[in-house]
């Protein structure tokens, strides 16, 4: 029986295509153990607002340059969650499904969280939980696989007892590059995603935007079966 595993790094408030890799995997495994980059989708991302694009950066408290992305601790004293969700609010109060996009945002932006990556799982997590996803979750702070690159990547594979991988498409040049799968026969599938256009409210349709774009316009039902629609394609 094939079990795929999906690895992605815990990103804030990331783009449909995150939960498209989620919804076609077994087991989902947080890369957190990872080192943390500065000014990445680890600590970002981009929503639409009235005057075009908007980018919700979490502030970080200063730690050393080889910092494991687990560690990472978010800075409070800049109020950053009373601006992100007003910005929001701006971006977002129009659109048809708001009340219950809004909702999730103050519940789990709110939440007495600050370690990045635990803040960016607990809303991957809840989110993927609205959209009915029975995907199993996983830390791979928690697995203690070795190596670097490919070679942690099939060290997690193995250690959730995966059959299979599926990679983000992102992930195929040095993947190939360092052998490592093809030099263990593991199976592996590249991640074939293309957003779907949905009405956001403006023209031309924006892609790649933060998840919770989708959910402002199309509520969460609407945004599964997007999902649904893009799995199937």
């Amino acid at each position: 029986m094939t079990r795929t595993a999906a690895i992605m790094q815990p990103t804030y408030l990331p783009y449909l295509g995150y939960f498209h890799l989620i919804a076609a995997a077994d087991v989902f495994v947080f890369l957190d153990d990872v080192q943390f980059a500065r000014r990445s989708w680890q600590q970002r991302n981009r929503i639409w607002g009235a005057a075009g694009e908007v980018m919700l950066s979490v502030p970080v408290q200063k730690a050393d340059r080889e910092a494991s992305l687990s560690v990472i601790e978010t800075a409070e004293t800049e109020r950053w969650r009373e601006k992100h969700l007003n910005s929001i609010r701006h971006a977002y109060a129009r659109r048809p499904h708001f009340a219950e996009g809004m909702a999730f945002l103050e519940t789990h932006l709110q939440a007495p969280i600050t370690r990045l990556a635990d803040l960016n799982v607990e809303i991957i997590q809840a989110a993927a939980q609205c959209l009915g996803l029975a995907t199993a979750f996983v830390r791979a702070s928690t697995l203690c696989a070795p190596g670097e690159r490919s070679e942690h990547l099939l060290a997690i594979c193995r250690a959730v007892n995966a059959t299979e991988y599926l990679s983000p498409m992102g992930s195929r040049d040095y993947m190939v590059e360092d052998g490592v799968f093809a030099g263990a026969d593991f199976p592996v599938r590249f991640q074939g995603f293309v957003e779907i256009a949905y009405p956001q409210g403006h023209e031309p349709f924006v892609p790649y935007m933060a998840f919770i774009d989708a959910v402002m316009n199309l509520g969460w039902t609407g945004t599964r079966d997007l999902i649904n629609q893009m799995q199937a394609n």
